[in-house]
């Protein structure tokens, strides 16, 4: 009778320990990473728990905060499920897995647990997916160069798969989150016919967010960000005796950024996601009109990633988000060094702060929007289709029939 009892008892133990591991996993998101050839699942701070509303389950594939934050704000708004992965090879890497089968067994049972994979910040790592069958649709968002890290021995494969992939899969979807990069893949050789352009919400990362400042500084803040910053903009400043406050690179956020007058941004790149941030939190930002910043970059010591755009007519205001149309009024600009005091003394920028949310406000319905199109929540009738090349290069990698 006693051992009988033994047996129930330690058969109710079991269903119990059985049925808190079942509650465990369906609960919670799993964070997945390949390491060598197998697949870890381990729960993570950073995943999304939601009921999701339109039943959409999705991998979010990014080593950047700005990226996942971006997106995880999307998640939350839109109220689906999305677990996120950190590939864990290096930038320049194939993942562990590709030596065994190039992927394509964990490519198999990746895409089979997801209605959707979406790859952002290093595109690259999107390859296996696009080179391998996959159950799920593929979105890559292009947050950077598409080609970034690609080892030059493996540029023709990719530009060649990726070209095709574009064209011929219609479960890939490209969404660049600014207007360069489909006209940079362009000059590469890479023709993108049909894609999305969403900018990012400007969410900040949560590790920036921990903190509340009630002071305000009537400085003009510069970060020492690049080269230009330490020793073009700082001196000037100093030159001119406008406060200024010097921050290191890494200042602490926009929430900072925030309780100064403004910010004197040098541009560096043709879109960083800070701008974006900045408009959410209400910076203020002084920025070198095209007049002035086409001086700048002729000087050899300025450093500016795509020089080449001011060769190409209207390569400014199409592609530097800085001067885009869509921020009109958004920035304070100025022509010269020597007005620059003028201005900031003219400038109402507890209005221009107001302004910019404003405008971040309702730019997220719109780029909510977009994504839902994008996850096919909604039809997708703002898709930006092109016949035609963006650029002037007529000969590509893969050119469709």
């Amino acid at each position: 009778m006693q051992v009988k009892t033994d047996i129930k008892y330690k058969f109710i133990i079991l269903i119990s320990i059985l049925l808190f591991f079942y509650i465990t996993l369906f609960n919670y998101s799993n964070f997945i990473e390949i390491h060598g050839n197998n697949v870890i699942s381990t729960t993570s701070e950073n995943t999304i728990i939601r009921k999701s509303e339109f039943n959409r389950s999705i991998l979010y594939v990014s080593r950047h905060d700005g990226t996942i934050s971006n997106f995880v704000n999307i998640a939350q708004r839109l109220s689906f499920n999305v677990t996120l992965m950190r590939p864990p090879y290096g930038f320049e890497k194939r993942p562990y897995c590709f030596e065994k089968d190039k992927c394509q067994s964990f490519v198999e049972l990746i895409c089979s647990q997801y209605d959707y994979i979406v790859i952002s910040d290093i595109i690259p790592d999107s390859y296996i997916y696009f080179t391998n069958p996959c159950s799920a649709k593929v979105v890559l968002e292009i947050t950077n160069r598409f080609d970034i890290f690609v080892k030059e021995e493996n540029k023709v494969d990719y530009y060649e798969k990726l070209g095709k992939a574009v064209v011929e899969n219609k479960d890939l979807t490209v969404v660049e989150n600014n207007p360069y990069e489909v006209f940079h893949a362009c000059i590469k050789g890479v023709f993108i016919p049909n894609y999305y352009l969403i900018r990012p919400l400007g969410f900040a990362p949560p590790e920036v967010m921990g903190k509340t400042y009630d002071e305000t500084h009537e400085e003009i803040a510069v970060i020492e960000h690049t080269e230009q910053d330490k020793k073009l903009a700082i001196p000037k400043l100093k030159e001119l005796n406008i406060p200024l406050a010097q921050l290191p690179h890494r200042y602490g956020g926009p929430l900072v950024l925030a309780t100064y007058k403004a910010v004197l941004m040098l541009p560096y790149q043709v879109s960083i996601m800070k701008m974006m941030e900045n408009f959410r939190y209400g910076v203020a930002m002084i920025v070198p009109s095209e007049k002035l910043f086409r001086e700048l970059i002729k000087e050899g010591s300025y450093y500016f990633a795509e020089k080449h755009l001011q060769d190409i007519p209207d390569g400014l205001t199409n592609y530097v988000e800085w001067y885009n149309k869509e921020f009109e009024g958004l920035f304070v600009y100025f022509d010269s060094w020597e007005e620059l005091p003028e201005i900031i003394k003219n400038t109402d920028f507890d209005a221009l702060k107001l302004k910019v949310k404003q405008y971040i406000d309702q730019y997220q319905k719109k780029a909510l929007n977009l994504w839902a199109q994008v996850l096919d929540v909604i039809p997708r009738k703002n898709m930006i289709k092109n016949k035609d090349p963006l650029c002037d290069n007529k000969d590509f990698y893969y050119k469709s029939n």
